[in-house]
């Protein structure tokens, strides 16, 4: 009596259904994380809708974008709007060591920028993130902690200048800015028609970093050490400072643009979901950003998210939508304002 059994040729017949069935259901279980990532990441900008809120209920105002002392460099220790955000985001604790006075990389600063925090982070994108600086302690003459990661970055309008004093004029600025208090008020355009917060995603090889507004390939200058990937952190502004000798180092700042010369001609828009992400350095030329060639002109990085086809937004009334990356450059431009009286198109 013969025994029972598969031949070769009915097993392969059986694994190669198998592997036609995983090859079926894997872009299933990716679109199921991707639309649970989605929804996380939705949820962390209405938390921080909620959070913004109470900070204008409670001091009248919403806070800083940026926040910088006694210097034009803006590069010289200031810190992020997120900062004054932390006690509405049952952080107390960790805001009430922060000290104003001292620069991120003294203590108690130090201690707290290095600590990841999940309402800061897409879970589309990542769960934790943490920005390596030890390649920077030989070249600054000093240790330095590591800056823990964010994927989200208030909307500073569409004129990327930075002084101490903003002097961007307010057709083309955004709900936060160096050292502004906006107030609901203030916002003319509509708190529906006005971006607060928007993604800037971090730490993935999706977004590389250019060096000028022009360039087409990613910049190859990176510090030895230095992640060639864009990325950014929820307390600091960019690492790149004379006083820790790190001029043109490239990283974010926390603050976004759509445009980087809002009110001239051309404006530099900076499209969502670029590919190759512009860092942010302070030229110190001058507050409205009339230069037009290369290091006459602040610069700031972008938008830009993981989820295909555009990014999540923050509204100033606490609605969080997502914006197409096909949005036409002026309508971008006039939702990232919120005193400009554009006529809005499609989006």
């Amino acid at each position: 009596m013969k025994r029972a059994a598969f031949s070769l040729i009915e097993l392969l017949v059986v694994i190669a259904i198998i592997g036609l069935l995983l090859a079926l259901l894997l872009p299933a279980v990716q679109k199921v994380r991707e639309a649970a990532g989605r929804a996380a990441c939705i949820n962390n900008l209405k938390q921080h809708g909620i959070a913004l809120h109470h900070h204008h209920d409670t001091y009248g105002y919403f806070p800083p974008g940026y926040t910088v002392k006694a210097t034009d460099n803006l590069e010289m220790g200031g810190y992020c709007g997120f900062i004054p955000l932390l006690p509405f985001l049952e952080e107390d604790n960790w805001f009430n060591q922060w000290n104003p006075n001292k620069l991120w990389y003294e203590p108690p600063n130090s201690d707290l920028v290095s600590i990841s925090m999940k309402v800061f982070l897409c879970p589309s994108n990542r769960t934790y993130g943490v920005i390596n600086t030890s390649f920077l302690a030989t070249i600054a003459g000093r240790p330095l902690p590591n800056l823990a990661a964010c994927d989200y970055a208030l909307c500073k309008g569409a004129n990327a200048a930075m002084c101490e004093h903003c002097q961007v004029p307010w057709a083309f600025r955004g709900v936060f800015d160096v050292n502004t208090q906006t107030r609901v008020t203030q916002i003319t355009d509509g708190t529906s028609n006005s971006f607060a917060i928007g993604e800037s995603a971090g730490g993935t090889p999706l977004y590389r970093m250019r060096r000028w507004y022009d360039d087409t390939t990613p910049d190859e200058g990176l510090f030895p050490g230095q992640s060639p990937y864009f990325d950014q952190s929820w307390s600091s502004g960019p690492a790149a400072t004379g006083a820790l000798h790190s001029r043109g180092l490239m990283g974010g700042a926390c603050i976004a643009i759509t445009a980087l010369r809002g009110g001239y001609d051309p404006p530099f828009d900076e499209p969502m979901n670029n590919s190759l992400v512009l860092p942010s350095f302070d030229f110190n030329n001058d507050c409205t950003n009339s230069g037009s060639t290369r290091g006459t002109y602040d610069i700031i990085s972008g938008f830009h998210s993981v989820h295909p086809g555009g990014c999540n937004f923050l509204f100033c009334d606490g609605s969080v939508r997502f914006v197409r990356q096909s949005i036409s450059a002026d309508t971008y431009r006039a939702l990232s304002t919120f005193a400009g009286g554009e006529v809005l198109g499609d989006y």
